[in-house]
């Protein structure tokens, strides 16, 4: 059961030259994900959408008696997003419940965590589990060339953490959806001996997530991307995958 948990939260644990992009700051999209634990197939589902300048971004998944739903509400002000609200929710025969409210005309941002809210002085760069990776996007989609490296502040309970990203490489990659030219970064954990944590963005694709992998403990989860619609044009990969 816990490694099915960890596969649901993998989720929400992410150049050779600049695209640019038409209508939203962030290119909407629908997106699909598959992963397996103990030699069963989970499938992930995620979108992006937007509404008057407002952004909405909601994953989901399944596995055995274990429901997971993560939303996250957000706006974007130049190259930085701006958080609203964040709520997850896991149901079944595990319950956990998180949230975080933003309110900067209050001037604090509230965190639940383990039942206990916890209130934290608002601040503009702070995000939560979920739109840090479309911050990541954010920041890649506006760059010249892929930082070597990236740092998010990210609130969780009593806790703001600062995540430290580094640049891997650019490559190729097989992937359930077709080869694909991706930029790998690596988040920076204090026993790198014991954990890793790698992200794959697809760059002409709008930096969309293709791959997680996580390694504890000598079990390694993979997250990979099957199939997607990118501001209503299906994922066409590089070369056909064997997948």
């Amino acid at each position: 059961m816990r490694q099915i948990l960890s596969t649901l939260l993998l989720l929400s644990a992410p150049i050779l030259s600049q695209a640019t992009y038409a209508g939203t700051a962030l290119p909407l999209y629908d997106a699909e994900y598959r992963t397996k634990v103990s030699g069963i197939r989970i499938t992930l589902t995620r979108s992006l959408t937007e509404e008057q300048g407002h952004y909405h971004l909601q994953q989901s998944g399944k596995a055995f008696l274990v429901k997971l739903k993560e939303e996250s509400h957000f706006t974007i002000d130049g190259d930085q997003i701006l958080g609203e609200h964040f709520h997850y929710q896991l149901s079944g025969v595990t319950k956990r419940q998180r949230e975080v409210h933003y309110d900067p005309s209050a001037g604090i941002i509230r965190s639940l965590r383990k039942k206990t809210w916890t209130e934290h002085p608002w601040s503009a760069d702070v995000l939560d589990r979920l739109s840090q990776q479309e911050q990541m996007r954010l920041l890649l989609i506006r760059a010249e060339a892929p930082p070597e490296r990236m740092a998010l502040k990210v609130v969780d309970g009593p806790n703001i953490k600062l995540k430290r990203f580094e640049l891997v490489e650019q490559a190729t990659l097989d992937t359930l959806a077709g080869t694909l030219r991706t930029v790998q970064y690596r988040l920076l954990h204090d026993d790198p001996e014991e954990r890793s944590s790698d992200t794959w963005l697809a760059i002409d694709h709008s930096f969309l997530m293709v791959r997680t992998e996580h390694e504890e403990r000598g079990s390694k989860t993979v997250v990979e991307i099957s199939q997607a619609v990118i501001d209503g044009m299906p994922l066409s990969p590089d070369t056909a995958s064997q997948n």
